[in-house]
């Protein structure tokens, strides 16, 4: 930075001021040290400014699967909204793996992150495992989950179990009663969420549960596939799968053509997430809008104001979205 106050002319605490949009400069010598940073390619040591005990201005983010388009929609999101703010995001796959989840967040940390967001992994001790890393530093932390309520500054999450409740009993009021429910993965947080809203439905409106009632499932396309072609070519295959998310909807579509089995004529099929994907499938994918963008965008907003002011403290700790239901054109309705 001396150098390039040199070729600027103007001090070192000027030049601060300008690259990390801080006042006490005029708009004039902002514009012309910006200028010339850009021309020399000036490049700011974020590491060098957390030694200094300066902000890095880098923001981690720890998720579960960077495959699944639920969370690069989430992603993109939040780091369109930390750059206009001259921050950068890290973003570190755990791969659903606690060991890989707990190096992740201490290698996050050795970066002098400013702030995590944390999608966390769920096992028996998983929670223990982020709060015993997470305790020693005094950064702000939201979790995008809202099963994770003590941890971190706040949790931004939805309700799953509405949001499958109000899935099954649609499939219900279009005349289903034998639906099946691809469960997606036991470790997922969501998981037993989803599931008892599923079965809290099916038992308020009296229909049979059985072995194939909730079918289980991992949470990527491929999984979907696999489990609905086990599932489909069963003898007293169901009429309708409400699936754990959208991603697994997608294998569900591939088993079904390969079946030849006619979407929604011969099956019906409502997702959860709402991924933008949903729009692009032939017939259109019905599914539970969790409202992913205003997720994100309240964990973007939430750290920034975190980040600017220590003593912010948010009204609510736990914000939950509630989720809506979307009817496109995959579900049959057996009553008409």
């Amino acid at each position: 930075m001396q150098e390039l106050a040199e070729i600027c002319g103007y001090s070192r605490v000027s030049v601060s001021a300008a690259l990390n949009g801080k006042g006490g400069i005029s708009e004039n010598a902002r514009e012309k040290i910006l200028r010339i940073a850009k021309e020399h390619n000036y490049t700011p040591n974020k590491m060098a400014h957390a030694l200094k005990g300066l902000p890095s201005y880098l923001i981690g983010m720890l998720i579960r699967d960077l495959s699944n388009p639920f969370y690069t929609q989430m992603i993109k999101i939040i780091d369109d909204h930390l750059h206009k703010k001259g921050y950068s995001l890290i973003v570190l796959n755990s791969m659903a793996d606690l060991e890989r989840e707990k190096k992740a967040l201490q290698t996050l940390y050795s970066y002098n992150v400013d702030g995590l967001f944390i999608a966390p992994f769920a096992k028996d001790n998983a929670v223990d495992n982020i709060t015993s890393i997470v305790g020693n530093h005094k950064k702000p932390v939201i979790m995008l989950d809202n099963l994770s309520r003590d941890i971190g500054s706040m949790s931004i999450g939805f309700n799953n179990r509405s949001g499958a409740f109000e899935a099954t009993q649609y499939l219900i009021d279009c005349g289903h009663t034998e639906i099946s429910y691809l469960a997606g993965p036991e470790s997922s947080l969501s998981y037993r969420e989803r599931s008892a809203g599923f079965m809290n439905c099916m038992q308020k409106n009296e229909l049979t549960i059985n072995s194939n009632s909730i079918f289980p499932c991992g949470s990527s396309a491929e999984d979907g596939y696999t489990a609905a072609l086990s599932l489909l070519k069963t003898k007293n295959r169901p009429s309708a799968l409400f699936c754990f998310n959208d991603y697994i909807a997608v294998g569900v579509y591939r088993a079904a053509q390969e079946l030849k089995l006619n979407i929604p004529q011969d099956l019906s099929i409502i997702g959860f997430d709402n991924i933008n994907l949903t729009k692009l499938l032939s017939p259109a994918l019905s599914t539970v809008n969790i409202h992913i963008d205003n997720v994100a965008r309240d964990a973007a907003k939430n750290m920034l104001k975190f980040l600017k002011d220590e003593n912010y403290s948010p009204q609510t700790k736990n914000h939950i979205f509630e989720p809506e239901l979307i009817k496109r054109d995959s579900v049959r309705n057996l009553k008409k």
